[in-house]
């Protein structure tokens, strides 16, 4: 009897250290966000320079992001799990690499501000903010938008759910192209 209360104890309070709604830890899942196109902004005087650098120097198109679908249910380190559903979803961090054929040298200067929105296409719900990079740190070529822990379960449950973005800032010179990685904790 001794020994079956003190093993009911110990699975009790293994299931009570971890992240999940039963307490069971909860996995990483790296989705990566495929090659992408913010349009440059040729200036109509072709002898002028494209100056991006100077606040207020013009508004980038707030469709300047394309919408990312993803589907966290077919990654490939959910493969073979078998969970009834998730107990909590929410987006660590996205990754943003600038990659050719950018122009040498192109950095993510000409944004401020990003913020990432995730919804279901159709289901007619508010978008949900969970991601904020305010202000975007200057000189640099991959960026990193921080989660903001909001949970997003109900959405990450759906066949697949978009990633959009909201931002701030000026048109770049040229054609900027990326590519990166959404990083989730899924909780079962």
């Amino acid at each position: 009897m001794r020994r079956t209360v003190l093993t009911l104890l110990l699975v009790l309070g293994s299931l009570g250290c971890g992240k999940g709604g039963l307490g069971l830890p909860g996995i990483g899942v790296s989705l990566d966000i495929s090659d992408q196109k913010i349009p440059g902004f040729t200036p109509p005087d072709l002898q002028s320079s494209c100056v991006v650098n100077v606040p207020g120097s013009g508004a980038i198109s707030s469709d300047a992001l394309q919408p990312i679908s993803l589907n966290i249910t077919h990654s490939k380190e959910l493969q073979g799990q078998s969970a009834l559903g998730f107990t909590k979803v929410t987006l660590d961090h996205v990754d943003l690499h600038i990659i050719p054929p950018s122009q040498d040298g192109q950095t993510w200067d000409f944004l401020d501000s990003i913020k990432l929105f995730a919804d279901v296409p159709g289901r007619g719900d508010p978008p949900v903010l969970v991601a904020v990079l305010d202000p975007v740190p200057r000189g640099q070529t991959t960026i990193r938008i921080a989660g903001t822990g909001t949970d997003i379960s109900d959405i990450a449950s759906a066949d697949h759910f978009e990633v959009r973005g909201e931002v701030s800032g000026r048109p770049p010179c040229a054609d900027v192209h990326f590519n990166g990685t959404a990083k989730f904790e899924v909780s079962f």
